[in-house]
């Protein structure tokens, strides 16, 4: 039997997994706010596609998350033109969203949460109007430039709908 030295290397990644307070909510918010496509629908999980990642939802053997922890938490990468669109699409919808923020003057961040409270990042890596004028958060996370605690919220809604709740 020959042992290899070399590091098994994995093909890409498959998905995460969140916890999630309310399934008929969290499906709604991935699929109809974030844009994603249902992939699995049982009744204590689903699985929803966004941005080519799986989003695992599930509300059995859950650990919540802490209000102010940057960590875990999911990003996405977005252009600036969507980064603007996005922005106003989730304040539009009644999601608290975070102040933008950089760490070099070129990239533009933001963080949301989910309807859980689970963190959603979305990160600009260059070409966001003013980014050199955002907020400096420091090499590795965002410092004291957002208040994850302010984040979470219990009501939403589609534009036009009534609060989701």
């Amino acid at each position: 039997m020959t042992q290899s030295t070399a590091r098994p290397q994995f093909e890409c990644i498959s998905h995460v997994s969140f916890p999630c307070r309310d399934l008929t909510e969290g499906k709604r918010f991935y699929v109809e706010v974030m844009g994603g496509h249902l992939r699995v629908d049982l009744p204590t999980f689903a699985s929803i596609t966004v941005s080519n990642v799986d989003i695992g939802i599930g509300n059995v053997n859950c650990a919540w998350p802490e209000k102010s922890a940057e960590y875990p938490h999911l990003a996405f990468f977005i252009d600036a033109p969507n980064l603007i669109a996005m922005r106003q699409w989730l304040t539009d919808c009644g999601i608290p969203v975070s102040p933008l923020w950089t760490r070099s003057g070129v990239e533009s961040l933001m963080f949301l949460r989910d309807p859980s409270g689970n963190l959603i990042e979305l990160f600009c890596r260059s070409g966001y109007p003013g980014a050199d004028q955002l907020p400096r958060s420091g090499p590795a996370g965002h410092g004291v430039t957002v208040d994850l605690g302010a984040l979470w919220y219990d009501r939403w809604s589609l534009p036009g709908e009534t609060l989701f709740a």
